[in-house]
């Protein structure tokens, strides 16, 4: 067996991240007898949930100077999945990642895929491969997948424990199991991490997480370039991949901590190892960079902003958000996208009918296409008790109707609550975000003071009893991203439990 082709960008990534094991040969596997037992299992039990598949094969180095012909770009990369089934143990459940994922997803602007996982604690790819009940792992992968995510137990694909060979076997067996049943599927290999420095798997079975982390790679890359090809039965077009989450957190941990990616047994992931893996699985899943996502798992922006970075270092990824954003069409100055939110749909306009939706490709308000698209994200709920005889002149189920975040249990607790409109497509330049919402009565005296906020700019709206009052903030410019993120929730200046969104329009006011 001879040493994987890593890719470029791992190999540039983990090398210049400075004293890492790995930027040299590795010793291919031991094929002999079976390995000893994990130091703990991954215990747990196992639900559904689920997400998304994809890499594309680097094309190796670029030759010389000499040679002064454009290498083959290859078939473009397969669309973002639409399903997507995991195979794991706790490292899988944990979070659970399928479902971070899908939320990473959903708030990108991907239309919500189908995920689901069969995920068991302490699991091998082994014991899912003779797991015979209509649950088990075959079965479900048998139904066609768009992609399908294989997690093997943490310590198989080692030469210190393995074997190592037997992963790459499973892991071939469901990758044609895959390819049977949609010769479109994509298999994706979920790369684990090394335990924490402090656990006692070292140094008599890996002398150190440099060492584990390396023997992993080593095995996971293996499989995906060298074995699975090469041993594959299914005729369709070869399409596995790696999601190095294991690197990442290697690449992470290089800073040391905080944040802590262990959990407390210094061997699953913690809420930031977690979110770090589904960040990495979203980024090769879906073929895009991470950076200005949502953060999860009660983490605070700037944790995730570093774990974001980390995440799109590894994976190598180049774009943002839904593939047909990253081009906008011309938005003439005056002309505006326009978004009713809240579930009433009015004839002629767009709607954004619920949470953790995305309205895409919005006319404008002239007529003229786009490619803009709106999400709604962290909303509480939906109503429908506003006022419809609004002095706007719009119909009457455009202003009754909101989405709203907030707490029963009063305003401080509603403070620590907060909602998204993000608008992504939009060419670069200058904006006037205008907003609207309406509320019959005032909460018992309490009011319904709203804030909409961009970057570091707000406005304050009261709701209640509102029939035509909105909320303007002029001169916003998308973000590097090419996103405007608004932030909706109680104003700290009143006593609200609730904050309302019911209209969006983004006006074009100049370049």
């Amino acid at each position: 067996m001879g040493q994987p082709v890593l890719t470029r960008q791992l190999l540039v990534t983990l090398c210049l991240a400075g004293g890492l094991v790995g930027c040299e040969a590795v010793s291919p596997p031991d094929d002999g007898g079976p390995g000893e037992g994990d130091a703990s299992s991954d215990a747990g039990s196992w639900t559904d949930g689920g997400v998304d598949g994809g890499l594309a094969v680097d094309g190796g180095l670029d030759g010389g100077a000499e040679d002064a012909s454009v290498p083959d770009a290859g078939p473009p990369p397969p669309p973002p999945p639409a399903s997507v089934f995991f195979v794991g143990n706790s490292f899988t459940f944990g979070g659970p990642v399928p479902a971070l994922v899908e939320d990473l997803a959903i708030y990108a602007g991907f239309p919500p895929p189908d995920v689901e996982y069969r995920a068991i604690g302490g699991q091998t790819l082994q014991g899912h491969r003779a797991d015979d009940g209509a649950d088990g792992a075959p079965a479900r992968v048998a139904e066609g997948w768009d992609a399908v995510v294989l997690q093997e137990h943490s310590v198989r694909p080692t030469d210190a424990v393995g074997p190592a060979a037997r992963f790459y076997e499973d892991a071939t067996w469901f990758y044609d199991l895959a390819k049977g049943a949609n010769p479109n599927a994509e298999v994706v290999l979920y790369e684990t991490w090394a335990r924490r420095f402090n656990h006692s798997i070292y140094p008599d079975t890996f002398t150190d997480p440099a060492d584990m982390q390396a023997q992993l790679r080593f095995h996971y890359y293996y499989a995906a370039e060298e074995h699975v090809p090469a041993n594959t039965t299914s005729d369709a077009p070869l399409s596995i991949r790696v999601a190095p989450a294991g690197d990442a957190w290697e690449l992470q941990l290089v800073g040391g901590e905080p944040p802590r990616l262990h959990g407390g047994d210094d061997y699953h992931a913690g809420p930031a190892g977690q979110y770090l893996n589904a960040l990495v699985l979203y980024g090769t899943l879906f073929r895009r960079r991470t950076a200005g996502l949502i953060p999860l798992g009660g983490l605070d922006a700037d944790t995730a902003t570093r774990l974001q970075r980390s995440a799109d270092d590894v994976t190598g990824e180049e774009g943002f958000g839904v593939l047909g954003m990253t081009a906008p069409l011309p938005l003439a100055a005056g002309d505006a996208v326009t978004v009713d939110v809240g579930p009433l749909v009015a004839s002629g306009w767009t709607a954004l009918t619920a949470n953790a939706l995305t309205a895409p490709d919005i006319q404008s308000d002239g007529g003229a296409a786009t490619r803009a698209h709106v999400t709604s994200w962290g909303f509480s709920g939906v109503q429908e008790g506003g006022h419809a005889d609004n002095v706007l002149g719009w119909p009457g189920d455009v202003s009754r109707d909101t989405l709203w975040v907030g707490s029963f249990d009063g305003h401080a607790a509603a403070l620590d609550l907060e909602a998204r409109l993000v608008v992504r497509g939009l060419p670069a330049g200058a904006y006037r975000l205008e907003l609207f919402a309406s509320r019959a009565g005032d909460d018992s005296g309490r009011g319904r003071l709203t804030r909409y906020r961009v970057d570091e700019r707000f406005v304050d709206l009261e709701v209640a009893d509102n029939r035509g009052t909105v909320a303007r903030l002029e001169d916003v410019r998308p973000d590097a991203r090419g996103e405007l993120v608004v932030r909706i929730g109680v104003s700290p200046d009143g006593a609200a439990r609730f904050a309302y969104a019911g209209v969006l329009r983004v006006v074009r006011t100049g370049d």
